[in-house]
């Protein structure tokens, strides 16, 4: 019986109390169950029902068929939906499931089929013998669509037009303003995988998977001849392939899984050659040359498993790896002049070995306390023999000779923590991380080793609320620093702040209060401080602040509202000089973001499901500099989101479902460095012309969702 006919049996007996109706109901429905059959007679069970079986039998399958028109669609909008230009797009998708009684079952999930970010699966197998599983995933990553060039490309060479005017700047470029064509910077990386697993046992199963993808397009780059600029378009067509296969063994208190991965990354191309639109500094020097990513290649075998001890609800986690990484590219020619005269090196012979291991044990020594750990070794041995390289500077005056840096690295991280219920309201914890990082020799430091440690408490008043208060510090040290390892011509006063010195407080609060058994609320705060006192020039400081907040009410099951609310705030410190005898500068950074959600879904009807989100997102970004003792402030930077969807669903049919949806979205944003900056804006810079992002998108999407097949799954009784 249905909610309505439950709710009307329960009027028409209001004063009889509801255990002795049960009581009643159980005795009749005693009395007309047939009596047993006796040992020597088999029961018939032909007739026999599950109410509550959970799998399906037979098919059921869903096709979604659609169409949707964006009008003022671009490269921002469809950076991942593929939908970057105005026009129709086929709205298409389909899933569905087939099971038999023998335990063979087919799957399948097909969404966004006329779109570049399609994706979807294909899996089947038997329960419990073997499965199959085919997937593609497609990701379009469409940056900008505002770039222009006068470069033609050509493959991976980019060369000038016929006619082209060399000049010492952009504005004697004369051909430059005829020359301009598109150049859309934009790339599509698609995956393909097959995954197979057969289970030989209840305990043991091989798998396999073989994937690959390719990413095709063009990317953003750079290049300079002295003091002249050039920004490139250029072409990428990189393949990767990977196979990965093993064992798992699963038991009632232990597991273990061991693997073997091999990586295979392919790139044809061996170099991006451009020619130069400038004027020679140095004759013959009409062309520049950049490398790309060279092919390389991955094999590592891998361990890992569980293990359930005996002892306070003990388990061990381990895992350990050995890789190795291979590159042996052909070196480029150092100088693209002919006859330089600077020999090149064959290859480089890349030869790196990894390894980890990591260990991680949870316990609960005692009913109110519980402890973790975890203890990890990452090592990179670089075996690569260094060569040394004579080099030019920008293809033009000799360099001197470089020695090719090695990269090896130990690293040693231990953390762990314990939790303890004080009382039914307060529960307290501790816990803290210890890094220990040495680096092989040839880098500017050996050594750096970072403490943190925090405090929490977790307190529950009320059923209903509860709010958990961190706080922690962390120092990291770090050895002398080598100034004979940088590079030519960098400044030995600045540090890298991933190894710079480093103190840093940060805390934060949590809560979450269920107000009413329809209203929802939670909070979150963090706060983070970072301070780079030993360094004396670059990043000085970093802090952080960020807060959020949710609530929701759900008034009864057809009607659901939501606000979200989120606000961050960053500020960077850092200084520097262009040179010796010039003033120093300091400059000051600080980012503001906001976000306001609002939605909500509501079903007036049985049929009708609507649904509605807004969402306003801005931010600005403010840089604040001092040379000497003159202050100077760059324009405001800032970016706005305004967004509106709507959907709207209507039941026709048990079957066939429509659905309409509307987008308004408005894009804005003001970005100092990229404004009116056009390809002869800068004399020594023959730029791309990229604008910031803005878009102004209306789209519209209807589509048709019809659900058949034959879903044999008894039902329980209504």
């Amino acid at each position: 019986m249905n909610a309505n006919s439950r709710h009307r049996t329960s009027q028409q007996h209001p004063d009889i109390p509801f255990a002795p109706r049960l009581a009643a109901m159980v005795a009749m429905a005693a009395l007309s169950i047939p009596a047993p059959a006796s040992a020597d007679t088999p029961a018939d069970t032909s007739d026999w029902k599950c109410t509550q079986c959970p799998f399906l039998q037979g098919y059921e399958s869903n096709v979604e068929v659609g169409a949707l028109s964006a009008s003022g669609a671009n490269a921002y909008f469809g950076r991942y939906t593929g939908i970057d230009h105005p026009g129709t797009y086929a709205d298409v998708g389909a899933s569905g499931q087939l099971r038999s009684d023998d335990g063979s079952y087919a799957n399948y999930d097909l969404e966004q089929l006329g779109l570049a970010s399609r994706e979807g699966y294909v899996e089947g197998g038997r329960e419990g013998k073997y499965d199959l599983r085919v997937s593609y995933d497609g990701q379009p990553a469409r940056l900008y669509d505002t770039a222009v060039t006068p470069y033609q490309a050509s493959g991976t060479n980019l060369g000038l037009p016929a006619g082209w005017i060399a000049a010492g700047g952009t504005a004697g470029m004369s051909a430059l303003g005829s020359s301009l064509a598109s150049a859309p910077i934009e790339t599509d990386r698609r995956t393909v995988a097959l995954l197979g697993r057969f289970f030989a046992s209840p305990g043991w199963t091989l798998f396999g998977e073989f994937r690959r993808q390719e990413k095709v397009g063009t990317e953003l780059t750079s290049a300079s001849f002295l003091t002249e600029a050039v920004q490139l378009s250029q072409p990428v067509d990189y393949v990767t392939d990977s196979f990965e296969g093993g064992v798992a063994w699963s038991g009632r208190i232990a597991s273990l899984r061991v693997s073997y991965l091999g990586s295979w990354f392919e790139d044809d191309n061996d170099a991006l050659t451009f020619a130069n639109p400038y004027l020679p500094i140095v004759p013959g020097a009409t062309e520049g040359r950049l490398s790309v990513p060279p092919s390389n290649n991955l094999q590592q075998v891998a361990a890992s498993g569980n293990l359930q001890l005996p002892w306070y609800a003990t388990t061990l986690t381990f895992a350990a790896s050995l890789g190795w990484l291979r590159q042996d590219d052909g070196f480029l020619p150092v100088s693209t002049l002919a006859g330089a005269g600077v020999p090149a090196p064959g290859s480089l012979d890349g030869d790196v070995h990894l390894s980890h291991y990591a260990l991680q044990l949870a316990s609960r020594p005692l009913p109110k306390l519980s402890i973790r750990g975890n203890a990890a070794y990452d090592g990179r041995d670089d075996k690569t023999t260094p060569i040394a390289v004579d080099y030019v500077v920008t293809d033009t005056f000799p360099g001197g000779t470089a020695l090719t840096p090695r990269y090896s690295e130990d690293r040693v991280r231990l953390d762990g923590g314990a939790d303890y219920a004080l009382t039914h309201w307060l529960r307290i914890g501790v816990g803290g991380k210890f890094n220990d990082d040495h680096y092989g020799p040839g880098q500017v430091i050996t050594n750096t080793q970072e403490t943190q440690s925090w405090g929490r408490a977790t307190v529950t008043p009320l059923s209903s609320l509860t709010f958990t208060v961190k706080y922690g510090d962390a120092l990291r040290k770090a050895s002398s620093f080598n100034t004979a390892a940088l590079p030519a011509d960098e400044n030995p006063l600045v540090r890298d702040y991933i190894y710079a010195p480093r103190d840093r407080v940060f805390g934060s609060l949590t809560g979450s209060w269920a107000a009413t058994a329809t209203i929802s609320w939670t909070v979150e705060g963090f706060l983070a401080k970072d301070d780079y006192r030993s360094s004396p020039l670059g990043l000085l400081a970093a802090h952080q602040q960020r807060a959020s907040t949710t609530l929701t009410w759900t008034p009864r099951e057809t009607l659901s509202l939501y606000i979200d609310a989120g606000y961050e705030r960053m500020a960077m410190l850092q200084n520097g000089y262009t040179g010796a005898l010039t003033a120093p500068w300091l400059s000051a950074d600080t980012e503001r973001f906001w976000n306001l959600d609002v939605g909500g879904r509501w079903v007036p009807q049985a049929r009708w499901t609507l649904t509605l989100d807004y969402l306003l997102a801005p931010s600005y970004d403010n840089t604040d500099t001092a040379v000497g003792a003159a202050p100077q402030a760059f324009p405001q930077n800032w970016t706005k989101l305004d967004s509106a969807r709507l959907g709207v669903a209507y039941q026709w049919t048990p079957a066939l479902q429509v659905h309409f949806k509307y987008t308004r979205e408005q894009y804005n944003s003001n970005d100092w460095a990229l404004n009116a900056v056009g390809p002869s804006t800068v004399p020594n810079l023959l730029a791309l012309g990229i604008q910031p992002y803005r878009d102004s998108v209306n789209m519209f999407g209807l589509t048709v969702r019809y659900q058949f097949g034959h879903d044999s799954t008894p039902r329980a009784a209504q």
